[in-house]
């Protein structure tokens, strides 16, 4: 697979579009959301943007357009997204992942992490997408597991499940 045709696998579903922005809505009766990520294809690479906080929403680290602003000491940081097992961020004390950004053997971007917004935990990885450990794989109760999404590049987690 090219760069233009990397796919983002999120919580068992894909989704197929140039640029993915994943947000969290923070509040359900303004709309208000916190961006956790974004990524790009663009360029002949793939391009990611995220601010990484920890449960006290205290700023661990900073990657703007794949450049890695180190905010806190405590966190190591090593590889490339495109590389070997990806960008990787891990706590320096017991080498826990907090963040994973990396191209699967398959040619799909898969992205894990934990976030910490507004007080919620959120867990993503490539097979589940949890606040506060409750499983998110819905659109409107319905469970989406194991489904592509193609156009659909805004993917806002909230407390009912997706929205786009």
């Amino acid at each position: 697979m090219t760069h233009d045709d990397y796919m983002l696998i999120l919580g068992s579903n894909v989704y197929a579009d140039q640029a993915y922005t994943v947000s969290y809505r923070t509040d359900k009766n303004t709309g208000d959301k916190t961006h956790l990520f974004t990524l790009e294809n663009c360029d002949g690479n793939l391009i990611l943007t995220t601010e990484i906080r920890d449960e006290n929403s205290e700023l661990i680290a900073k990657i703007d357009k794949n450049e890695f602003i180190q905010i806190n000491e405590k966190f190591d940081v090593q590889g490339e997204i495109e590389k070997g097992n990806g960008f990787k961020l891990t706590k320096r004390e017991n080498g826990d992942v907090v963040f994973n950004a990396k191209i699967t053997k398959d040619g799909y971007v898969a992205v894990s992490g934990i976030f910490y917004v507004g007080g919620k935990k959120i867990h993503i990885t490539d097979h589940k997408v949890e606040i506060n450990d409750t499983p998110k794989q819905t659109i409107n109760s319905v469970n989406v597991h194991d489904t592509i999404f193609v156009g659909n590049y805004d993917i806002t987690l909230t407390d009912d499940g997706l929205k786009f």
